[in-house]
């Protein structure tokens, strides 16, 4: 099927890379990460990347890798809302979706949940399929399903920071940690040391400090560990009093996103081609913890 799929994916890339960059990508000698991301969608197909992009599927592939004390506590899965046993789940919880991305509803207090409304939007999250617009093909073979998790919070109640690990040959050389995503999205990105760079990656910089998490040589070896020997992933672990696994996705942003200044996308394309280090003058680092 993917076979017979593949040239109207080729268009969907061609499409949707010009509508945000004003260019056709390079697909056969690619030179920036997006590039490299898009020729990704074409040539490298496997069977696991199905399973890692699937948020239910991937806890046995981080069980099996790093163990299961990583993995966030997983109450219910299913197709259909109104089969969670509404009974027996706590006060607080979190509604996903295993194939979407931005589709879940937070519950701090599951005693003024609106059962229906919420029944109605999950619904919607079902129909959602990453490979019509995008040609993220592995979502194409995702069985779409619900699934009702722990509410992670920090100790005073807050929404714990997600730490996202940009592997590059199953080595972290970039963090992307995202701030307020639901209101003024804002975002920071460090280098493997938690060292600042002085990068914009599609969304404004975040213009707070930031301190380096007192696990974070942890979270970057399980990163590392998870990566495998892939040319590239990304390697999501929230921080609370410990490691807690969040998803891997082999296309951040459907490998749309914009780098200002754009030579960092060439920087992060050069790092797909095998160099261990930053090409051209070393980077500066601009804060950090």
């Amino acid at each position: 099927m993917d076979l017979i799929l593949w040239p109207t994916d080729l268009v969907k890339i061609l499409r949707s890379y010009h509508a945000s960059f004003g260019v056709y990508p390079n697909l056969l000698r690619p030179r920036g990460f997006n590039d490299f991301l898009q020729q990704s969608k074409l040539f490298r197909r496997k069977r696991r990347y199905t399973q890692c992009a699937d948020k239910v599927a991937v806890r046995d592939y981080v069980a099996s890798v790093i163990g299961p004390q990583y993995l966030n506590q997983l109450y219910w899965v299913g197709t259909d809302l109104r089969e969670a046993p509404r009974a027996r789940l706590p006060q607080s919880f979190v509604i996903k979706s295993n194939q979407g991305s931005g589709t879940i509803l937070i519950v701090k207090d599951a005693t003024v949940v609106d059962w229906n409304a919420a029944d109605l939007e999950t619904r919607r999250w079902l129909r959602i399929d990453h490979s019509v617009h995008f040609a993220e093909w592995q979502y194409r073979w995702i069985k779409p399903r619900l699934l009702i998790e722990r509410l992670l919070t920090t100790s005073d109640g807050s929404v714990p920071l997600d730490y996202k690990f940009f592997c590059f040959h199953g080595q972290v050389e970039l963090v992307q940690v995202d701030f307020d995503r639901f209101t003024g999205h804002s975002r920071a990105l460090f280098d493997r040391h938690f060292s600042r760079l002085p990068v914009r990656y599609q969304f404004p910089p975040y213009g707070g400090a930031l301190g380096k998490p007192a696990c974070f040589e942890q979270l970057v070896q399980l990163a590392e560990r998870l990566a495998g020997d892939e040319p590239f992933v990304r390697v999501d672990f929230y921080d609370v009093e410990g490691p807690v696994f969040g998803e891997m996705t082999y296309h951040p942003g459907a490998g749309l996103e914009h780098f200002d200044p754009p030579e960092w996308d060439l920087r992060l394309g050069a790092l797909l081609r095998g160099r261990r280090r930053w090409p051209g003058s070393k980077h500066q680092a601009v804060g950090g913890g």
